[in-house]
């Protein structure tokens, strides 16, 4: 419950004229000796509130019990025990307290049965209440306080969208406030305005320009926005500022990864190795990295590195599908039969097999195996995609159709998805003509397009005009050459 915490801080402005230290002294030496000493009920406040804010809500609330024992009817006591239940997630508890004073005029009081109605289900209530709270009439600083406060409120509890709008306001009224400046960027973040969320986090960086949390956002912000040098630079800030861990410098090499050097990536992510030497995920980035650039021994290297470190787990199948790519199918059947039976029957093992029996053009038992791991992981677009894909080798274009929906449905920007959509409609003759379904595409993918289709893996298409390229393309159609020259 963060926003407990800030309630605590705005709180000890009520007790500013109270010396808490001596107060705290005073409380822990009648404590040693076993003696009650008296406090007034405000003395009483400032020491629960102050072991509130450090966390400790049991000493809390016997000072609180104490107070109220010998000042009943304290409505600031009264608010105190409340929020010590809040705390302990005694939360209808905590309403009764607040039933018994009156929240007119008390940021606090609001605050904490907003939290408590929240966390009974009364999520109406909760949000009747805060837009009540907000007609009142306010000081600048409670104001401030109640915005704020309702932004953690909100964000604890996963309404992202609803807090952006409180966090936006207290910003505008404070944009100092690094906490709420970092919950502010999330949510824009969440919202998917990642330019809004890397202004905020420049915000950030000018009031605190060594924060490492700062710039590992801001690298993850910009790689995000496909902008990787710029993720990169941030990455190699907080590289700096913390060297010792190792997180910045993984997400920088995956940074380098999706900028297509993969080169430079497996350098950063063996230094990686250096400092974290059991964090297997750096392992399989390696291997991922040397696939990417068909480096296939040194993939069977760190395979081996990876089994040496962490076990056989997961091992044979690594090995099987490195032999695919190197086309030793009859290999890769070798190490596909010693694939341990505890590992047939997981997700890894039906990719696996799907793959294996597409590449041997057992295109039934591909697809077998294929719907095998869609049943395990529901919605996944690497499955869906490899069922479109086994579909139309097998000329079930209406099944591939709804495969390829399905997967753009997911995510409309999946590489080739749309373009493969197009022309099996072509094949089952629905929908529009060839040039009206090309005018939806700009000259960059339709060029992505006919690469995909081309015999010649490297040919350079920049200087084909939007009309050869559409002339090659029908081509395509027409010779009925696309499927076949997919690269799967």
């Amino acid at each position: 419950m963060p926003y407990l915490f800030f309630i605590n801080r705005m709180n000890m402005q009520n007790f500013e004229d109270l010396d808490i230290d001596a107060l705290v002294a005073r409380y822990e030496q009648m404590l040693s000796i076993g003696r009650k000493i008296y406090f007034d009920a405000d003395e009483f406040a400032a020491l629960g509130d102050y072991y509130i804010s450090i966390g400790e809500y049991e000493s809390a609330e016997e000072i609180v019990d104490e107070g109220m024992i010998m000042h009943p009817g304290n409505s600031l006591l009264a608010m105190l025990k409340a929020k010590v239940l809040v705390a302990f997630d005694f939360y209808e508890e905590a309403l009764a307290y607040l039933d018994t004073v009156s929240d007119e005029g008390d940021v606090d009081i609001v605050l904490v049965r907003v939290e408590a109605l929240f966390n009974t289900m009364r999520e109406d209530e909760a949000f009747k209440l805060i837009a009540e709270t907000l007609e009142r009439k306010f000081s600048e600083d409670d104001l401030y306080q109640f915005l704020t406060e309702v932004g953690f409120i909100l964000a604890d509890l996963a309404y992202y969208d609803r807090a952006v709008y409180f966090f936006e306001r207290s910003a505008k009224m404070d944009d100092t406030n690094i906490d709420v400046l970092t919950e502010l960027a999330f949510g824009y973040e969440w919202d998917a305005d990642v330019e809004s969320a890397i202004k905020i986090t420049n915000r950030i960086l000018d009031l605190d320009p060594y924060s490492y949390d700062a710039w590992v956002n801001m690298g993850r912000l910009y790689s995000m926005d496909s902008q990787y040098e710029e993720a990169i630079s941030a990455f190699d800030f907080a590289h700096t500022i913390k060297e010792d861990e190792v997180d910045a410098l993984k997400m920088k090499a995956l940074s380098l990864f999706l900028n297509d050097n993969a080169d430079e990536a497996i350098k950063t992510f063996k230094e990686c190795i250096k400092r974290s030497p059991d964090d297997v995920s750096i392992y399989d980035s390696i291997i991922e990295g040397y696939e990417s650039l068909e480096q296939y021994e040194d993939m069977i290297k760190y395979i081996d590195l990876k089994e040496e470190r962490f076990g056989s787990a997961g091992i044979v199948i690594k090995r099987t599908f490195v032999e695919i790519l190197r086309d030793d199918i009859v290999k890769a059947w070798e190490y596909y039969n010693q694939v341990p039976e505890a590992e047939r029957e997981t997700l890894e093992f039906f990719m696996l097999e799907g793959e294996l029996n597409f590449v041997s053009e057992k295109l039934k038992e591909s697809e077998a195996s294929y719907i095998k791991a869609a049943l395990i992981s529901e919605d996944n677009e690497e499955i869906i995609d490899r069922l479109a894909n086994v579909s139309v080798a097998q000329e079930k274009f209406k099944q591939a159709e709804s495969y390829l929906e399905q997967l753009l449905l997911l995510d409309p920007f999946y590489p080739t998805a749309k373009a493969r959509l197009a022309f099996i409609r072509f094949e089952i003759g629905v929908k529009e003509p060839f040039d009206e379904i090309m005018r939806r595409f700009n000259n960059d993918e339709l060029r992505e397009l006919l690469q995909v289709i081309s015999d010649n893996d490297g040919e350079d298409l920049s200087d084909l005009s939007r009309e050869k390229m559409l002339i090659r393309l029908n081509e395509a159609r027409e010779n009925r050459i696309l499927f076949k020259n997919i690269k799967y």
